[in-house]
């Protein structure tokens, strides 16, 4: 039975494949040339497996010429126990009913049609590496075609299935990124968010048993019956940094307009739905005033069987389901405005999450913290500062052997959750909070308008910020801001 039901998924897939269109004509975004996918899959529920199809239209973006292209397979850090992107003392929440592994296999890759020279980076197939026999030079693009099988495990983290929900995130062959340093070939690592992407478009078709409701990156919409019991879903998210989707068969809806764009609930527990719907509206109002409008249709805040609180993606964030109870609606409330901020920090301005993450974490932080000021008012603002930010900061520098507090730091030195967000998200936000006295609110939200204008649907780093700030300073405050990242002040 499962075998046939295996068969059948793989005609379909490739009948699927033939029908897609592939398009060579640059997208431009910002004068950017952005990277194309289209994915079609098929998801087994009896196996919790996945089948899927992908092509690229792939465009090399820099001034160098590429020999290699390399993609990211995150969901085969789920393979083995030991592996799992989690910390020992995570592994209980994150696998309630014992380690179950996941995994992404590649079955092929055409490269223009032809098949080419491929395999894995590294024995734990976390990287795939493709050959190229001839070389791709600078404005040139090709077209990349795969097929694969991806295994949800039963996990609350970001990916796979719980008893209410099934996540897709970081699930499908993405391209890495190739800057000055060369290409970026990190792990997933078990403390932080280790990704970091260009932006591209997507056009995705997840067909799934009847029941399921899907909410996505990107504009999503039931579309017709596929055989017995199963429908298709369409999404298409332009000018995003990633592709992400969840599912459930108990989701219930709601849905609110502001400034052009959709907001939506999905949630199972009304009190908590609709308090999750209010903070992203309104925080999607207040961020767009503050850094300049959000420039998509839709925004999608998601109850979820997920232990760690809160995750971004474009257009899509994942939040736990237990905040979602009456006594946990300020928790709620805060994680949401926290999520959404990434929207802007994150989702259109983007960076080096691994290398540099208090580039986003502190400034989402900090938005978190500007959200409560201008929801309500100056004197709730600073007690959110004080309490969520600066307190765990000094308590946890105070605790530290020669007050040591780098916050400009790489994900693989982070020892433990409290030292990266008391380092990263606290530490981060209070730089941003100094910035703010220093140069006033006038120039200090200039600023930030001026950094978001300038890096949307781009990748900035720590010195593009910097820039921005000092320019509109017009005074030096590089130094400064430098030895707070290395914890010299």
């Amino acid at each position: 039975m499962v075998k046939k039901l295996i068969i059948l998924i793989s005609l379909l897939v490739l009948i699927i494949s033939s029908c897609v269109p592939v398009n060579r004509h640059e997208i431009r975004l910002n004068g950017e040339i952005r990277d194309r996918y289209y994915i079609n899959c098929y998801f087994d529920e009896v196996e919790k497996v996945l089948k899927g199809y992908q092509q690229i239209t792939y465009y090399n973006k820099e001034e160098e010429i590429l020999e290699n292209i390399y993609f990211h397979l995150y969901p085969n850090a789920f393979q083995e126990k030991n592996t799992a992107p989690f910390l020992p003392d995570e592994l209980t929440q994150a696998y309630p009913l014992g380690f179950d592994p996941g995994f992404i296999e590649v079955h092929n890759v055409d490269v223009d049609g032809r098949v080419y020279s491929w395999g894995y980076q590294d024995a734990a197939k976390n990287v795939l590496k493709i050959s190229l026999d001839k070389p791709l030079q600078p404005g040139q693009a090709l077209t990349i075609d795969m097929n694969y099988t991806l295994k949800f495990p039963l996990c609350h983290g970001r990916f796979g299935y719980g008893e209410n929900t099934l996540r897709a995130a970081n699930w499908y062959p993405v391209a890495a990124v190739f800057d000055d340093k060369g290409w970026n070939l990190d792990p997933y690592y078990p403390i932080g968010d280790p990704f970091y992407s260009d932006i591209s478009d997507y056009h995705v078709r997840i067909t799934l048993p009847d029941e399921y409701t899907v909410a996505s990156t990107g504009q999503v919409r039931r579309a017709g019956k596929i055989g017995k019991g199963y429908r298709e879903w369409m999404a298409e998210g332009k000018g995003v940094r990633d592709f992400a989707w969840i599912a459930s068969k108990s989701y219930k809806v709601k849905k609110k307009k502001v400034k052009g764009t959709e907001i939506k609930s999905y949630f199972f527990d009304e009190t908590g739905g609709e308090k999750a719907l209010e903070t992203a509206a309104r925080a999607v109002e207040i961020f767009s005033e503050l850094f300049g409008d959000y420039p998509y249709r839709t925004y999608s805040v998601a109850a979820s069987d997920f232990f760690i609180g809160g995750m971004e993606y474009p257009n899509l964030v994942f939040i736990d389901k237990e905040l979602y109870n009456k006594g946990g609606l300020f928790s709620l409330e805060y994680v949401v405005a926290h999520e959404t901020a990434h929207q802007w920090w994150y989702g259109v301005v983007g960076n080096n999450e691994i290398a540099e993450a208090w580039l986003d974490e502190g400034l989402t932080e900090y938005s978190t913290v500007l959200y409560y000021y201008e929801r309500y008012g100056p004197e709730t603002g600073e007690r959110i500062l004080n309490s969520v930010i600066e307190k765990p900061y000094y308590s946890f520098r105070d605790s530290r052997q020669n007050n040591d507090t780098v916050i400009l730091e790489d994900l693989k030195e982070y020892g433990s959750w409290q030292e990266y967000s008391s380092l990263v998200y606290a530490g981060g936000a209070l730089i941003i909070d100094w910035l703010r006295k220093q140069l006033g609110d006038e120039l200090f939200f200039r600023g930030l308008r001026k950094y978001y204008d300038t890096y949307k649907f781009q990748n900035a780093t720590t010195g593009d910020f910097i820039e921005i700030m000092q320019d509109v300073a017009e005074k030096p405050i590089e130094n400064e801001v430098m030895q707070r990242l290395k914890g010299d002040r």
